[in-house]
């Protein structure tokens, strides 16, 4: 009977814990979607001590270096689409992770999402001529000022490219 008891009493708070979170999620902010990533995400991520954001900086990174990989090697790509790859070539991730955090020091960059960022590390990486740097940069804010804008970033990825290869 007590078994019965406990058992019923684990479900009911189970029950009740799942209703409270389905309720709450409203009142929540809710990460983005990937791709829809950005500034206000990475900077997210300082929370807790120096070597604690360090960490989870990067392995945020190696997670979006391994699902690019993932997605150029295993995923059925429309011949329109970006091998967003392509911007970690070249780079480790600790090189990523503090090239993000300089670009994002910018509060206009804010908008700007991870993904789009990365390719700007990957040309500061390159050497790629500042000014060049710059209107690579004003693009991607233009386009994501109002939110992502797939169409118009996979446009500036592909007119980008070219300049890392």
């Amino acid at each position: 009977m007590i078994s019965a008891r406990r058992g019923l009493q684990t479900i009911l708070l189970s029950l009740a814990f799942i209703l409270c979170a389905l309720g709450a999620k409203d009142g929540y902010a809710q990460e983005p979607q990937v791709g829809a990533q950005n500034g206000v995400t990475w900077e997210g991520l300082n929370i807790g001590s120096q070597a604690e954001t360090v960490t989870r900086k990067t392995f945020y990174v190696d997670g979006l270096y391994n699902m690019t990989v993932f997605w150029s090697q295993h995923a059925q790509l429309k011949l329109d689409a970006v091998d967003y790859n392509d911007a970690f070539i070249g780079m480790n991730v600790g090189e990523i992770r503090d090239g993000l955090d300089s670009f994002y020091v910018d509060t206009k960059n804010i908008n700007v999402p991870i993904v789009d960022a990365i390719l700007i590390v990957r040309l500061q990486n390159a050497q790629i001529g500042k000014k060049t740097i710059d209107q690579v940069v004003k693009e991607f804010r233009a386009a994501t000022v109002n939110g992502t804008a797939p169409e118009q970033e996979n446009k500036i990825w592909k007119a980008t490219l070219p300049l890392l290869r």
